[in-house]
């Protein structure tokens, strides 16, 4: 697939991902429990991008919610990082979106090796998911516990979680999201606790969920991958095609 064949694709994939906005080509994508906005595509002329920024941190001040707005490589106007900034906007790190075809030799360079990987189907599986996430010093753990609770329960055949397990402890955890209507699943979430590290347990994850989204029809699956994934999936045939950067508004900040 072209490079800008795979660029249209995840821009009609970002554009299906939410709700519209009545300004500027926004599109928002809203936590089941609104504590969280994100912005996942946008299209603004340079004219009319400052009063844009300023109507979506207005927004998040009335509903008391964080906003993300996710900029890409290819997002114009050129300067809407800067602007983000110059409204109150935090710049997260760069992440690099890269994208695998899904066919017999991409899944063969990925393997489960025999290890215990299962989908969260209940409570606990959740629990687990939310012991990894306290294990790296997260500390909104339970609030993110509780917002993939009403996701599962609102949206089951949008978002599935696997977690790899090591003698029965929940050691690495990731999960993959299924947007309708196209043929793109989502890899995100990766996480491994310090004391599991170097055991395979990322490679396999990406494995598991690679094969539920090839068994689910999808025929690509992309990720916003940091620099210390990145090498990871590239030298197993992930393709890069261009960068991503979150900038986060927090009301009250």
């Amino acid at each position: 697939m072209r490079e800008e064949d795979i660029m249209a694709g995840l821009d009609q994939e970002r554009r299906a991902l939410g709700q519209s906005a009545d300004w500027g080509g926004v599109v928002r994508e809203y936590a089941s429990d609104g504590t969280e906005c994100r912005i996942v595509y946008s299209r603004c002329t340079p004219e009319e991008l400052d009063d844009v920024i300023q109507k979506e941190v207005d927004l998040a001040r009335t509903e008391a919610y964080t906003l993300e707005w996710k900029v890409y490589g290819h997002d114009t106007p050129a300067d809407l990082g800067e602007r983000l900034v110059a409204a109150g906007f935090e710049a997260d790190d760069e992440e690099s979106v890269l994208v695998l075809p899904l066919d017999e030799m991409s899944l063969a360079a990925f393997d489960t090796d025999g290890r215990d990987i299962r989908r969260v189907t209940d409570g606990q599986g959740l629990d687990d998911y939310a012991e990894i996430a306290s294990a790296l010093g997260r500390r909104d753990a339970e609030e993110e516990r509780d917002r993939l609770a009403a996701a599962l329960r609102d949206t089951p055949e949008v978002l599935s979680i696997h977690i790899a397990y090591v003698d029965g402890t929940p050691a690495s955890c990731g999960r993959v999201l299924f947007r309708p209507h196209g043929p793109y699943a989502e890899l995100a979430g990766g996480r491994t606790r310090p004391e599991y590290r170097r055991r395979g347990l990322f490679t396999a994850l990406v494995s598991s969920r690679l094969q539920e989204a090839r068994a689910r029809g999808r025929t690509h699956v992309f990720v916003d991958a940091l620099p210390t994934s990145e090498p990871i999936l590239s030298k197993r045939g992930f393709r890069f095609v261009t960068r991503t950067r979150p900038f986060v508004y927090e009301p009250g900040s």
